[in-house]
């Protein structure tokens, strides 16, 4: 802080109070409702905070009435003489950019940021947002002016009425510009708020601006209405699109409860293993990522090429199985590896992990839509079918699972099929029959089909089970009435190698 300053303390110090309590009558437009302006600074205060340039100790006395934690900060020896002796705490020796202190919530001022040059202003901000908390917030109660316009034309006003020292201190401070401080503010880290509390004074406070991490990406996806196809009346379609993860499915919500979870239970030591068609690795690998751990998954070596790759540059190894043997021999593996190495086996078509994971997904549909007839999902471990019957079915929805041709829960034959990331060889273990009010079986046709509809009519780019699950949601749309939800797991794009918008004729 500039050494001059330090003469104007010391003239200010003995007639600060006289002033602020409206005395002095060149500075009464300038303090003409201090109490009120000292009281919306300090209510704002939250937690451990640093008080800079507190004086002779006003604001102060506030925030101690509100039990906070104070570290004030005073330049002046002259002024916390007088600050001290009023609040009964010590001050500590410091400006604004020469302090001690490594962590705060707050960071408060009143009536002294001015004695800073805007690069000074900068600099401290800078600093500020280094020791300021995730939630931390800085406040600012001091002159400032909207506009050079009106800086001019204030200074014009008072030397004709005579305030010769007013305008001395307007001349020689800092004061800045609303704009100039805004613009500070943002570049520092910090949203900027600003309150006029008088003709001269502005409260203003600014927070440090919350970024999204990554993982952040993972849930409240959008859920939009479909409009472009036929459905009886009192009757309204609603698809949830998973794709949106950061991962680019639903289980992405997956991967990161498996983890979790077992993490919690002690029962990861450096390496998991999983059988997965793609979508499930993915997640995993993500999950796996935020906490410094192997993946090794194993899969048929048929399924796209697409998911493999994005599996390896998240960090997965991959194992190719047998394609003619199904999941069926790549979950031998995984689980023969486990037992052998030691590595975790998430195993996602048996654990209760698995279902838990959708908790999130059905707290998002009830917020949007309130009220849900009828779900409807796919069926490939049956985890998002399971956590979302479980909890919809005792609020009166009807559940549809859906299956491809080749799956078995309709009691069909096990065979080999187009339709990805759905379809079941053995029926999962958590799958109650009683959550179940019907099962939907999907010719690979049609499921391709409407995925080449869905674009056309909806401009909706998504997988082929999620192209099963729209088939199945028209052809139960007869037996409810009100809101359906249909899961659309993922998008096409990580299909193009299959052939994603081409039926078998096409092909």
């Amino acid at each position: 802080m500039t050494p001059a300053f330090m003469d104007i303390f010391k003239e200010w110090a003995d007639r600060y109070d006289f002033a602020v309590n409206g005395n002095d009558l060149e500075y009464k437009d300038v303090f003409v409702n201090y109490p009120f302006m000292l009281n919306e600074a300090a209510k704002r205060a939250t937690g451990k905070t640093i008080e800079f340039g507190p004086g002779t100790g006003n604001l102060t006395l506030l925030l101690l009435a509100r039990s906070i934690e104070v570290i004030a900060v005073e330049p002046s020896p002259d002024m916390a003489a007088i600050g001290e002796a009023k609040t009964g705490i010590e001050f500590e020796q410091g400006d604004f950019l020469n302090f001690d202190a490594e962590t705060a919530d707050t960071i408060i001022s009143s009536f002294a940021f001015h004695h800073l040059t805007d690069e000074e202003k900068e600099q401290a901000l800078k600093q500020y947002a280094d020791i300021l908390t995730a939630d931390g917030q800085v406040i600012i109660l001091d002159t400032m002016f909207n506009s050079e316009k009106e800086k001019k034309e204030m200074i014009h006003d008072y030397t004709e009425a005579g305030s010769h020292n007013l305008v001395a201190d307007l001349n020689r401070e800092y004061y800045p510009l609303k704009e100039v401080m805004s613009k500070i503010a943002k570049r520092q880290g910090f949203t900027y708020e600003s309150v006029q509390l008088n003709k001269f004074a502005h409260l203003q406070i600014l927070k440090k601006k919350k970024f999204k991490q990554p993982t952040d990406l993972i849930g409240h996806t959008p859920l939009v209405e479909l409009t472009h196809f036929d459905l009886p009346a009192d009757v309204r379609l609603f698809a949830k699109l998973e794709m949106y993860n950061l991962g680019g499915s639903v289980k992405d919500r997956l991967g990161i409860n498996l983890i979790e979870s077992a993490i919690k239970r002690g029962e990861i030591r450096n390496e998991v293993v999983e059988a997965t068609a793609g979508n499930t690795g993915i997640g995993l690998a993500l999950a796996c990522q935020q906490h410094n751990l192997a993946l090794k998954v194993f899969l048929p070596e048929k399924f796209s090429i697409e998911k493999q790759a994005i599996m390896q540059a998240l960090g997965a190894a991959i194992v190719h199985t047998d394609a003619s043997l199904g999941m069926v021999e790549a979950r031998r593996q995984a689980k023969a590896y486990a037992d052998e190495t030691g590595a975790y086996y998430a195993n996602q078509f048996e654990t209760e992990d698995n279902p838990a994971s959708y908790e999130g997904l059905y707290q998002e549909l009830k917020e949007e839509l309130g009220t849900i007839d009828m779900m409807v999902a796919g069926a490939g471990s049956a985890g998002t079918f399971t956590g979302l019957a479980e909890r919809m079915k005792p609020d009166g929805a009807r559940a549809v699972i859906v299956e491809p041709e080749g799956s078995i829960l309709n009691g069909g034959p096990s065979g080999s099929h187009r339709t990805e990331g759905i379809g079941v060889e053995v029926w999962p273990t958590f799958l109650k029959r009683d959550l179940i009010d019907a099962v939907e079986t999907i010719s690979d046709d049609d499921a391709f089909r409407m995925v080449q509809e869905l674009a056309q009519k909806e401009g909706l780019l998504v997988g082929s089970s999620s192209g099963a699950a729209m088939v199945a949601a028209l052809k139960q749309a007869e037996n409810v009435q009100g809101n359906i939800v249909v899961i659309f797991p993922d998008a096409s794009d990580r299909y193009i190698s299959q052939k994603i918008f081409k039926s078998k004729g096409e092909l």
